[in-house]
């Protein structure tokens, strides 16, 4: 975890990853490993760093596990079984990937409608840093992107719980009635930790607006995000040095709750059946905790509440599953016997309810400088078609988007798809040419009534981000979009496929 500086000597150490400490910036305190890296930034080396690591050790994690199982009547046909467990998860290593981002080691700087094109660094102070030269002295951009890891973050820990009755009915079949039940806690995810603040006492303007500069804190506007930045504003002549800080959060918390009921006949006869039924619900806040390479931020920086909401992807709540193997009997006839005998027929169906995904605004409203997680005002009771079909599907009349300077009412993944049918099928038969050898037929096909499975509509995503260009809003026009809300993807259709295999 540590480089050296090619043009010091090779005893000078410097850190390939850092911290910002606010506490640190307030004191006006600088790192001793860069010259000229502003006030609150640590880097490996510095007092109150830990080592040469990411973040200080925990050794206190204790993750204890108790079950039982009872027979009740005590003849091997009933069994109770409980348990409970804690279980602690391993830091996502998604999380080191911005450090190689950030200054001093790779900038990352935005300059918003430039003066000029041919020289975009054109009224940008320090004009332009490239190329970059890291040694010991190495420039600190104006407003650089950062990944700020906590130095002492709480491990990302679930605590589950699980009762389960099964019962032996006849000699072939058992049925079984399961509950699951999963708190998380100390969920990983992102923040933003120098968000632009809006100046009181001045206007809310667009970006069009005369008076919206680079630079002007007489008003309020996409265009001036990180001059009113609360670093910049605290501090001046060092926070202009800091643009958003990509930050992680573990506070986030989230819970599970399933009842599982399944049936099963064990293969007897020349056929077995296997069938479950799950009812289920997942809430959880925003977690992912990737930060500024590809994860979401909370909405309102500094509140995660907002952002509380259905598992994005994860919250189905009914699954059907029913799987079968029946074979053919061994018929007495010899020809029927080598024509029919020996087949066999295997299956598959899942039935379930679509996912929850999120509107996006698509426009800096809040003009805080996230535009990619801000979601738009709820106006209509229902945000769904009278008559549901592929072409219109959500109704863009039951979104709005907020005034400036304001967040949207819009939860986070609260807008369901619609769910899917899978129903597939396999036929096999293996023909015995010699005491070594064998021949296999396979013919398999996939969605067989041709059912059509839709996708999301467009503009909806599973993690916060729009998904396409033509999504809720890209400018104040696409309120009408005609693409918005429409579904123009779908599963595969029915597919057919056969193989045949030669065992020697």
């Amino acid at each position: 975890g540590v480089r050296y500086d090619p043009y010091l000597p090779v005893t000078t150490k410097y850190g390939w990853l850092s911290h910002f400490d606010r506490q640190l910036f307030a004191q006006g305190a600088k790192s001793a490993i860069y010259a000229k890296a502003p006030a609150g930034l640590i880097f490996p080396g510095d007092a109150g760093y830990p080592g040469d690591g990411v973040a200080n050790s925990r050794w206190n994690n204790f993750a204890p596990r108790v079950s039982l199982a009872w027979d009740p009547q005590g003849n091997g046909r009933t069994s109770i079984r409980a348990a409970y467990g804690r279980f602690f998860d391993i830091a996502s290593f998604n999380n080191y990937i911005g450090f190689s981002s950030s200054p001093p080691f790779g900038n990352t700087t935005t300059v918003s409608f430039p003066a000029s094109f041919a020289d975009p660094w054109q009224g940008v102070p320090g004009g332009n840093p490239y190329p970059l030269a890291l040694s010991k002295s190495a420039p600190f951009i104006n407003f650089g992107t950062y990944e700020n890891f906590l130095l002492d973050p709480k491990t990302t820990y679930s605590q589950q719980w699980n009762v389960s009755i099964q019962r032996q009915i006849g000699s072939n079949w058992m049925a079984s009635a399961n509950y699951v039940g999963t708190n998380t806690v100390h969920l990983w995810s992102g923040d933003q930790a120098n968000a632009a603040q809006l100046i009181p006492g001045v206007p809310n303007v667009a970006s069009t607006d005369a008076r919206c500069t680079q630079a002007t804190l007489l008003v309020n506007c996409t265009t001036n995000v990180n001059v009113r930045r609360g670093l910049n504003l605290q501090n001046p002549s060092q926070g202009v040095f800091y643009g958003a800080i990509h930050q992680l959060a573990d506070g986030g918390t989230g819970n599970y709750n399933g009842l599982l009921l399944s049936v099963q006949r064990r293969s007897s006869k020349g056929y077995s059946i296997q069938a479950n039924y799950t009812w289920s619900h997942c809430i959880t806040d925003l977690s992912n905790p990737e930060l500024a390479v590809a994860g979401a931020n909370f909405m309102i920086p500094g509140q995660r509440r907002p952002d509380r909401s259905n598992c994005a992807l994860g919250d189905r709540r009914h699954i059907l599953n029913l799987n079968a193997v029946y074979e053919t009997p061994k018929f007495a006839n010899a020809k029927l016997r080598l024509l029919a005998s020996g087949w066999q027929v295997s299956p598959i169906i899942r039935l379930q309810s679509g996912p929850f995904l999120t509107v996006t605004s698509g426009i800096d409203q809040a003009l805080s400088g996230q535009t990619a997680y801000e979601r738009p005002n709820q106006v209509l009771a229902d945000v769904y078609m009278p008559n549901r079909t592929p072409s219109s599907y959500l109704n863009p009349a039951a979104f709005a988007q907020p005034a400036l300077g304001t967040y949207g009412n819009l939860g986070a993944n609260n807008i369901q798809s619609p769910g899917s049918v899978y129903i597939n099928a396999g036929v096999t038969r293996l023909f015995k040419i010699r005491e070594h050898q064998s021949l296999q037929i396979r013919v398999e096909a996939f969605n067989i009534p041709n059912h059509v499975n839709y996708g999301p509509p467009n503009g909806l995503s599973g993690n916060g981000t729009a998904t396409s260009s033509a999504g809720f809003i890209t400018t104040t026009a696409a309120l009408n979009n005609p693409l918005f809300g429409k579904i123009l993807s779908a599963d595969d259709p029915r597919i057919l496929q056969g193989a045949l295999k030669w065992v020697f």
